[in-house]
C-alpha cells in the first residue's frame, strides 16, 4: 500500500518558493523577450499576409483587366462587323482607293464567273438535246426492226408463192437453161 503514497520526510519543501531579485529580473527579461520575440513573429505574418492579400489583388485587377480588354476587342470586332456590313450595303467601300486600283481584276473574276454561268446553261442544253437524240434512235430501231421483220416475212419463199400464184405465175421446176453466145 505504500506504493503510491509519499513520505513526509522524502518529499522537501512543499509550496511556492520566494525567488531572488536577480531571478526575478532574469524571469521579466525572458518575459520581456518572449512578448517581444511574439510581437516580432506577429508582425512578419501580418506582413507576409498583407504581401499575399496585394499580389491576390494584383492578381485579380490584371484578370479583371484582361477580361475588359478582351471584352473591349470582341465589342470592336463585332462594330467592325457591323460598321463592314453597313459600307457594303451603303456601296461606301467601292469608293475607298484600295478598291478602284482592283477594278480590272474584279471586271475579270465577274467575267469569269459569267462565262462559267453561261457554259453551264450551253452544257444543260447539249444534255437535254443529247436525250432528244437517243429517244428518236430508238423509236428509229424499233422502227427498222419492225419493218424488217415484215420484209422478212413477205420474202418467205411460202409467200412469194402465193403471191404469183395470184398473178398467174407458176414456179419453175426445171432449172433455168444456160445459154452460150460466141463472141466471134
Amino acid at each position: 500500500m505504500g506504493l503510491f503514497s509519499r513520505n513526509k520526510k522524502d518529499s522537501g519543501i512543499s509550496g511556492n518558493r520566494r525567488l531572488t531579485p536577480s531571478q526575478k529580473s532574469a524571469r521579466l527579461e525572458a518575459d520581456e523577450l518572449a512578448l517581444k520575440t511574439a510581437e516580432a513573429a506577429t508582425l512578419a505574418a501580418a506582413k507576409k499576409a498583407q504581401k499575399i492579400r496585394e499580389l491576390a489583388s494584383n492578381a485579380l485587377s490584371e484578370d479583371r483587366r484582361e477580361r475588359a480588354k478582351k471584352r473591349r476587342t470582341e465589342r470592336a470586332k463585332r462594330n467592325n462587323t457591323g460598321k463592314f456590313i453597313r459600307d457594303l450595303l451603303s456601296g461606301r467601300f467601292l469608293t475607298g482607293d484600295g478598291i478602284t486600283s482592283h477594278i480590272p481584276y474584279l471586271l475579270f473574276v465577274t467575267g469569269i464567273f459569267l462565262v462559267y454561268i453561261s457554259l453551264g446553261y450551253h452544257f444543260e442544253n447539249i444534255e437535254r438535246e443529247k436525250m432528244k437524240t437517243e429517244q428518236r434512235l430508238e423509236e428509229v430501231t424499233s422502227e427498222y426492226k419492225t419493218l424488217r421483220s415484215e420484209l422478212e416475212s413477205i420474202l418467205q419463199q411460202s409467200r412469194v408463192e402465193r403471191a404469183t400464184a395470184d398473178l398467174g405465175l407458176e414456179q419453175p421446176i426445171t432449172p433455168p437453161i444456160l445459154l452460150k453466145v460466141d463472141a466471134e
